[in-house]
């Protein structure tokens, strides 16, 4: 396989950069959002953090297997998979008229970015010459990193302006300017292969996640009821 940077693998960094960007801005941005969800859905605090709690928490369980699925699945089958998930949790969100809804479009969208964020890292080191990878890294993690800068500011003017729901009607067509990129550029490094996935220590990892996570979430309740929380740590952790 002759490295060598061209015009598809540039596209095919910007399609992936572009996924990636889109999930980290609406995680952002929706921070911004909390004072108005509290008033529209009759939240408390600890109530309304879930909708990018459960979005993180997603993304931090898929994460850990993105080595599996880059060796049994194609590059291109990942990434159109991950942008169709994005884009119907863009649409759940953007029609949800109840809290619950609002918060299983963002578990659907953090298994989107969940399968993303290490796609274009992964086209780089397979695609790139080793002498234009460090620039191409660069490139890759600026286009991720400036979305946290972006997303507060984002959100703020789409709320003030607007209302939450164009949050995500205006991320839409990104993402399918992202997935028609996508699919005209991204190749195939190496053929997938019929590897092995260890269910049980995946499945650990997601509850250790969970408990955690529930158990960070009642430390308030900590002086009140300590059982409920040493009992999250100890029985999932």
């Amino acid at each position: 396989m002759t490295k060598k940077v061209d015009a598809k693998l540039i596209l095919s960094v910007l399609a992936a950069g572009l996924l990636s960007f889109c999930g980290v801005i609406v995680e952002t941005a929706m921070n911004i959002t909390f004072p108005v969800l509290m008033n529209e859905f009759d939240l408390n605090t600890a109530t309304v953090q879930w909708m990018t709690t459960a979005y993180l928490l997603v993304v931090a369980i898929i994460v850990p297997i993105s080595a599996f699925l880059k060796r049994r699945f194609k590059t291109k089958t990942l990434f159109v998979t991950a942008n169709l998930l994005f884009i119907a949790g863009l649409v759940i969100d953007a029609t949800a008229t109840a809290f619950p809804i609002l918060v299983a479009g963002g578990v659907v969208q953090g298994l989107g970015t969940g399968i993303a964020l290490p796609l274009m890292f992964n086209i780089i080191l397979d695609w790139v010459p080793d002498n234009q990878r460090g620039t191409l890294m660069g490139i890759g993690t600026l286009i991720t990193a400036i979305a946290p800068a972006l997303g507060p500011t984002f959100g703020g003017i789409v709320v003030n302006n607007m209302d939450r729901h164009w949050i995500f009607i205006l991320l839409l067509p990104l993402l399918v300017i992202s997935l028609f990129m996508g699919i005209f550029s991204i190749r195939q490094a190496t053929p997938p292969v019929k590897a092995s996935f260890d269910v049980p220590a995946w499945l650990m990892v997601m509850l250790i996640f969970v408990g955690f996570t529930f158990a960070f979430s009642n430390l308030q309740h900590l002086f009140n009821n300590p059982l409920l929380v040493c009992g999250w740590l100890v029985s999932w952790g």
